[in-house]
C-alpha cells in the first residue's frame, strides 16, 4: 500500500503538490480560525469581569492636576447601578515615562477590604495598616524593586511611610503601588483634607458601564469641578 502511495505521488508531482499545498492551506486556516475563536472568548470573559469606572476631573487625566471634592462620594454610591465606590488620592513621583515610577494610593482604611477583596497580605498584617497612620502596604513587585519589606521606612515625593506588609494580587497595578490612608496621603502631599484624585466606581454588571459613567458625569456636569467618567481599563 505505501510503495503504490508513493509511485503516485511522483508519477504525478504536479497533482500530489496541489493535493499537499491545499491539506496544508485547509490546516492553516483552520488552526486559524480556531486561535480567532478563542481569543475572542477570551476578550469577551475578560470583557464581562470588567466592572469599575474611573472617575477625573474633567480634562485633567495627571494625578497633580486631577482633584475632586471628596464629598462626590455620597452622591456617586446613590446613583443607580452603582454597586461600590470609593475615593482615592494619588501620589507620584512622575506623571510621565519612568522606569522607577513610585504610586502611592490613598484610601480610607476602613473602606479597602471591602472594594478590594482580592488583596492578600504576604508578610505583615492588614490589621497593622489600619492601626497605624503612616503605614503602607506596598505591592509585592514595588517591594522587590526598592528591596523593601515589612518594618522598612522610606520617603518618596516627601511622603514619609512604614511598611506595615507586602500584598500580592491578580491585578498588576495593586502590585506596583503603596496603600496608604486617606488623610494622612491628603496632608502629607498638602493638597488638604476633602480633596481627591479620582473616584473608583463598581458597578453591578459590564452592561452598566456606559449607562452609570454617563449619569455620573451628568449629575456633576453643573458644579465647578465637572467629571470624566471612564473604564478602568481605558487608562492601560
Amino acid at each position: 500500500m505505501l510503495s503504490l502511495a508513493l509511485k503516485n505521488i511522483f508519477r504525478y508531482p504536479l497533482r500530489s503538490t496541489l493535493t499537499i499545498a491545499g491539506v496544508a492551506a485547509g490546516m492553516f486556516l483552520f488552526t486559524a480560525v480556531e486561535t480567532m475563536q478563542q481569543s475572542l472568548g477570551r476578550v469577551t470573559r475578560a470583557g464581562a469581569d470588567d466592572t469599575t469606572l474611573v472617575v477625573y476631573r474633567e480634562n485633567r487625566f495627571c494625578p497633580a492636576t486631577s482633584r475632586l471634592p471628596e464629598h462626590y462620594l455620597s452622591t456617586i454610591r446613590r446613583i443607580e447601578g452603582v454597586r461600590e465606590a470609593i475615593p482615592i488620592q494619588i501620589v507620584v513621583n512622575n506623571c510621565g515615562a519612568s522606569l522607577d515610577v513610585i504610586t502611592f494610593r490613598g484610601v480610607p482604611p476602613e473602606n479597602l477590604r471591602n472594594y478590594n477583596p482580592g488583596l492578600g497580605v504576604m508578610t505583615g498584617s492588614f490589621e497593622d495598616w489600619s492601626r497605624r497612620s503612616d503605614a503602607a502596604l506596598i505591592g509585592q513587585t514595588f517591594a522587590q524593586r526598592r528591596g523593601l519589606k515589612v518594618g522598612d521606612k522610606f520617603e518618596a515625593v516627601g511622603v514619609n511611610v512604614h511598611v506595615a506588609g507586602i500584598i500580592e494580587s491578580g491585578e498588576s497595578q495593586d502590585n506596583n503601588v503603596a496603600y496608604v490612608h486617606l488623610p494622612f496621603l491628603q496632608q502629607a502631599s498638602r493638597v488638604g483634607l476633602g480633596t481627591v484624585t479620582q473616584f473608583n466606581v463598581k458597578v453591578a454588571s459590564a452592561d452598566l458601564l456606559e449607562v452609570v459613567a454617563q449619569k455620573i458625569d451628568d449629575t456633576f456636569r453643573a458644579d465647578s469641578q465637572p467629571t470624566v467618567t471612564r473604564p478602568e481599563k481605558a487608562f492601560f
